[in-house]
This record gives structure tokens, C-alpha cells and sequence, in this order.
């Protein structure tokens, strides 16, 4: 089987600058009958010498297509400040894609081309002759109308207006995969439902997310202070569950300052790293670091307070194939094979947070037992070989390959 990869971001494993290191999973892990060829935007801006290195890696010859000038020039417009978003917007416009690419794409010789991520699929569009697999973490239509019912999106009506507006291009967008050519793949269960009942269409597959990256780690909660790490970015995914937990874990500072130290990874947590030190807290703010799963495995609980979004957190799978016990909400924990109080631990209210962990440092056999549970499940059912090859014998057999 070939199989041509045409992707907006180089697929890395540390998902440098992306959204998943999904299709570096799904290419590195695949079956030893499958060839690869990866054609990049290198919209991440991955070096050359880098490249060259992942190449060797996903045993694939890896293309950066240059993004044409004409796209660059609308892509600073006030309005349309994000690459894929002007895709979103415009998911005709092959006058923004290079017409040169378009004509190499329709001589490739290959069962499938597989577009990542979505906003990638105006290529399948473009190109009636070869057959596409369109691939991506969500299903933006219903990630715009999850948004629409959260408290944070509806502060401002400029906020309000965009989530409606992208709403009804997604959809707009989603209404065009239902060709005879292009199939579709999610890694959230709710995003396939939602895309078959309210987009129409039943030529979509759901699959679960791969781990990526494990390391051996004795998972041990005997130790006098436990480390919490809370990795992603505050912003509107987190702000509303995470302004719900600060005020309850300072509340309950003298039950818990002796026994767990807190560690923020990502962007925008100064202000939350400076309120838990002013509140006497050990805690510590990293922007990022180089081995991600090295980082996690210095630690001994996650913390992910997502108060909304849809397909499936990769950063909890990582943590729970690393050991950590993962403390989250509903939206967190969705698509991953655990359950409540079994193999993770669900809060209803980020409020919930700090007595769940004062019930931690009361009970810690308990729940070391849950973070090994959890690893168990995660390393059992997103076991990347295993889901890369369900994914190449799937959408094989849909395009009858095999």
C-alpha cells in the first residue's frame, strides 16, 4: 500500500508548534507493507536539519511545499491571523494553494492521499482524481457549538459572533466530505456522532488516539510530597475550570502546602504561578522544555482542568502512559479507555479539585493504584502499532486495497 501524506504542520514527536503528534504516530508506527511519502507546509517552521532527521525516523521522504506569496499576504489580514483559519473561510480558493502542487497531487500514484489537519481537505476538493482520507483531532462544527455553550465564550459578543460565524463555515466546510473520494477520521467519539447525525454523512470512521512517547517510571505516592503538574496553556480552554480551582486549593492551603508542590507547563500560568506562591505554595512556571515525557515523568499527578473542547487530550495520554495519576474534568477525560475512581479521577466542579487532593494525601495506596490502572488501560488500547494498523486496514479496505 501507498499512501501520500499531505500535512499543514511536519509531524514531530514532541508535536513542535502543532495541534497532536497523531500522524507521527500513525506514519512512524506503521505497518511494515505501508509506503509513505510526506508532503509539508511546514507551517511550524521545522528546520532543514530537523527534517532530515525525521525523515530518517518515519522512514519516509518528507517535501516542504512552499506556501504561496498571495496567501501570506492575506494570511496577515487583521481578521484572518491564523493559516488555517483563512482555510476555514475559504476552503475553495485554489488560487491560495500552489497550482503547481495541485498538478503533482494528481499525478501521484497511490491508494489514498491523507490530509492533515483538516483545513488541508480543500485539496480533496480540487483533485477528483485521487482518493482522500481527511484527518484531524475534532470536528470543528461541533467543537464551534461547544463553545457556544460555555460561560468564558459568552463574556463578549465579539466572541460570541466569531464562535457562530466559524460555526456555520465549518459546517459549510464538513458538507463537502461527503464525496465518493474522501473518507473521514476522528479521534473523538462525540465529533464522529455529531459529524454522521448533524453534517449527514456516513463515510467517517472514529479510532482512538495513540500515546506517543512512554518511559519507565516506578509509580510511587509514598514519598512526602507529592508533585502535581498542570501542562497546556491558560486560555479559553482552561480559564473557566481553572479560576474555579485556584481560589478553593488557596482556601485549603494549610491541608495542602505540605504535601503537594505544583508545576505549570506552557503559556500564560505566570499570573496562577505567582497567586499560589504569594499563597505560600511551592510551585514553578516552564514555557516548555525539550523531552516532554522526561518532564512528565518527574511527577506524580496531572491536573488537566479543560473546561471545554472535544475529540482527545493527547497531554492525558502521555500522562497516563508516564504513571501520573490524572485528575480531570468530563471533556479531559473523553475517548480514553478509563474510568472514574477505576483508572482516573473525574471532578464534576473544578472547585472539587482541592478535596480531591487533600483525599490523595489521606489515601495514597488508593490512588497509586488508580495512576497504575490508568497506565494499564492507556498502554492496552492506545497502543499506537495497534492503532496505526487499524487505521491503514480500515480505510485499505474502504478504497479496496486490501
Amino acid at each position: 500500500m501507498k499512501v501520500v501524506v499531505v500535512t499543514g504542520l511536519t509531524p514531530t514527536p514532541e508535536n513542535k508548534g502543532g495541534i497532536s503528534a497523531l500522524i507521527y504516530s500513525t506514519i512512524y508506527f506503521r505497518p511494515k507493507e505501508v509506503e509513505t511519502k510526506i508532503y509539508t507546509f511546514n507551517i511550524n517552521h521545522v528546520c532543514n536539519k530537523e527534517i532530515a532527521n525525521l525523515a530518517e525516523q518515519l522512514r519516509s521522504e518528507i517535501k516542504v511545499i512552499p506556501i504561496p506569496s498571495k496567501f501570506i499576504k492575506y494570511s496577515k489580514n487583521e481578521w484572518l491571523t491564523r493559516y488555517d483559519k483563512f482555510f476555514r473561510w475559504n476552503p475553495l480558493k485554489n488560487d491560495l494553494i500552489n497550482k503547481q502542487f495541485v498538478k503533482t497531487l494528481k499525478k501521484e500514484t497511490c491508494d489514498f492521499i491523507l490530509l492533515y489537519p483538516f483545513y488541508m481537505s480543500s485539496l480533496a476538493n480540487l483533485i477528483s482524481e485521487q482518493r482522500f482520507v481527511v484527518s484531524g483531532p475534532d470536528c470543528e462544527t461541533f467543537n464551534r457549538s461547544r463553545r457556544l455553550s460555555n460561560p468564558f465564550r459568552l463574556h463578549t459578543r465579539k466572541t460570541m459572533i466569531d464562535d457562530f460565524i466559524y460555526l456555520q463555515k465549518n459546517k459549510a466546510t464538513e458538507e463537502l466530505w461527503g464525496k465518493d473520494n474522501i473518507r473521514v477520521h476522528y479521534v473523538g467519539m462525540n465529533d464522529y456522532k455529531f459529524y454522521r447525525d448533524v453534517i449527514g454523512h456516513s463515510n467517517a470512521h472514529f479510532l482512538l488516539h495513540p500515546y506517543v512517547k512512554y518511559k519507565e517510571k516506578r509509580i510511587d505516592f509514598s514519598h512526602e510530597k507529592l508533585k502535581v503538574i498542570i501542562p497546556g496553556c491558560y486560555d479559553m480552554y482552561y480559564n473557566t475550570d481553572v479560576d474555579k480551582m485556584l481560589p478553593a486549593l488557596i482556601a485549603n492551603k494549610e491541608k495542602l502546602q505540605e504535601t503537594f508542590e505544583f508545576t505549570f507547563l506552557g503559556k500564560h500560568w505566570y499570573p496562577i504561578d505567582e497567586r499560589l506562591k504569594a499563597a505560600g505554595f511551592k510551585a514553578e512556571f516552564k514555557t516548555w522544555v525539550e523531552d516532554y515525557a522526561e518532564e512528565l515523568v518527574q511527577h506524580d499527578i496531572e491536573i488537566t482542568p479543560i473546561s471545554f473542547g472535544t475529540g482527545t487530550k493527547g497531554k492525558v495520554l502521555d500522562a497516563m502512559v508516564n504513571g501520573l495519576l490524572v485528575v480531570g474534568s468530563g471533556y479531559a477525560l473523553e475517548n480514553i479507555c478509563v474510568r472514574d475512581m477505576e483508572s482516573c479521577v473525574r471532578y464534576r466542579d473544578a472547585s472539587h479539585i482541592a478535596s480531591i487532593l487533600i483525599s490523595i494525601a489521606n489515601n495514597r495506596e488508593k490512588y497509586q493504584a488508580i495512576a497504575e490502572k490508568g497506565r494499564q488501560q492507556v498502554m492496552k488500547y492506545h497502543n499506537p502499532e495497534r492503532i496505526s494498523k487499524r487505521f491503514f486496514e480500515i480505510y485499505g479496505k474502504e478504497f479496496g486495497v486490501i
